[in-house]
């Protein structure tokens, strides 16, 4: 069986809408696979319509940071409507569109020809939105050749349109995760340039070995779950943006077994909670 236990929806900033993504995973023939979108539970409020075919896990990208550098915090099995969590969600709905509107604004002053109403309409169909719309914004106009190359160019931490934001810590975003029942595993660790160290004192449940950002350094990233009796996970981190890997779904999997201790246990905090 493979799996794909980081994937995201139109709901925060994918290309496909849940119901689009979970097809594809049928079709590449994935067991389980984990919805896990930026700062919102949107793809489980009732709304949309999974394709039968393929086990869908709740989950969430938190976003947080240290000393400058963006950390991400995977919550699985969550309770999507848990309160706190919800609270948290519509907050960071609000503070995201804000920003948004700014980047606007930034990149029509350094004269980029876009406007708000592309960035309004998202929010319309009730996804989050953030830089890669912006960026997919500038690329529809002919400014720039693909996302990738816009936040190169403009739309990187401290660019010429980047606009900061104030995140919960590490601390509060894995509490948020365990408070709606969730298990909190740290994304993605290969992007961590210069605090990887410091971000291992917090308390995750464990690390996303398998990632396209840690090709090369699975078994250093397998010891440190080990090392603290962590759970495995891994996922692509697929968005369907052109030149982004994976383009596809199924490009980039994970054998169900390299991560089944997480699986079982997920599966059995679910039920205990139905």
């Amino acid at each position: 069986m493979i799996v794909d236990l980081h994937m995201h929806t139109t709901c925060s900033d994918g290309v496909y809408t849940p119901e689009q993504l979970t097809q594809m995973a049928v079709d590449a023939k994935l067991s389980v696979m984990a919805i896990s979108d930026h700062d919102t539970v949107a793809a489980y409020d009732g709304s949309h319509r999974f394709a039968p075919g393929v086990r869908v896990i709740p989950a969430i990208e938190i976003s947080s940071e240290c000393d400058g550098e963006d950390v991400h915090i995977l919550g699985y099995g969550i309770d999507t409507a848990d309160a706190g969590l919800q609270a948290y969600c519509a907050q960071f709905k609000e503070r995201r569109f804000n920003r948004a509107l700014e980047i606007v604004d930034r990149c029509r002053s350094l004269g980029y020809d876009i406007d708000r109403s592309g960035i309004e309409a998202t929010l319309r169909q009730g996804g989050t939105v953030g830089r890669p719309h912006i960026a997919r914004l500038l690329v529809a106009k002919g400014y720039f050749p693909d996302v990738k190359t816009v936040f190169d160019k403009l739309l990187y931490r401290g660019g010429p349109a980047y606009v900061p934001y104030n995140r919960r810590s590490i601390d509060d975003c894995v509490a948020l995760i365990r408070q709606a029942g969730g298990t909190a595993i740290l994304a993605h660790p290969g992007l961590l340039k210069r605090t990887l160290d410091q971000v291992l004192t917090h308390d995750f449940d464990g690390v996303e070995v398998y990632h396209p950002k840690n090709r090369g350094r699975y078994k250093e990233f397998l010891k440190l779950a080990e090392k603290r009796h962590g759970y495995v996970s891994g996922g692509s981190d697929f968005h369907g943006t052109t030149g982004r890997f994976p383009e596809k779904v199924g490009v980039f999997t994970v054998d169900a077994k390299a991560v089944q201790a997480l699986l079982d246990h997920v599966e059995g905090n679910l039920k205990k909670s139905r």
